[in-house]
């Protein structure tokens, strides 16, 4: 018995093969949209492992709060963390430019999984089986919208990048 399995015209994959300019726009965007993401998780574990080292933050007095900012803005961890996360935020928005906000956002979520991997393994986090159904269940999420078209709002004349 033969199936024959006709192409779904919303599957990124297959409307890439008619427009050879959406294959590499999809590839650039996965490829900007993956670096984002591990650049995001590195972050947030540097700014983690710097503030641990600071300790817990339990006041408000003034003074107090000054010497702790101190502390936070002399941590080398601190700074490579938001230098990490500075290089997130431009892939991210260069990813904006060309993708939709409703396929950027759910893609980047994967960092939430991978925030998790990474606290369990590099800071000894305890991430209980609850957090990680969790982090399956937005695992799924980002399958379902990675197979979705990435830009569904037709450009304005001329601001086709590429």
């Amino acid at each position: 018995m033969k199936v024959l399995v006709t192409p779904s015209p919303l599957h990124p994959l297959t409307s890439s093969l008619r427009n050879p300019q959406s294959a590499i726009r999809n590839m650039k965007t996965i490829l900007v949209l993956f670096i984002a993401i591990c650049a995001q998780t590195l972050g947030d574990v540097c700014l983690t492992k710097g503030m641990k080292s600071i300790g817990e933050v339990d006041t408000l007095n003034p003074v107090e709060l000054f010497n702790i900012g101190l502390q936070v803005f002399t941590n080398p961890l601190v700074w490579l963390g938001i230098l990490i996360l500075g290089v997130f935020f431009g892939l991210y928005l260069a990813a904006l430019s060309w993708a939709d906000l409703s396929f950027v956002v759910p893609i980047t979520a994967f960092g939430y999984t991978l925030n998790a991997f990474m606290s369990w393994r590099l800071l000894g986090e305890n991430v209980s089986t609850a957090r990680w159904i969790g982090t399956m269940i937005i695992c799924v999420g980002v399958a379902v919208v990675s197979r979705t078209e990435q830009r569904t709002a037709k450009p304005a004349p001329g601001d086709e990048a590429a």
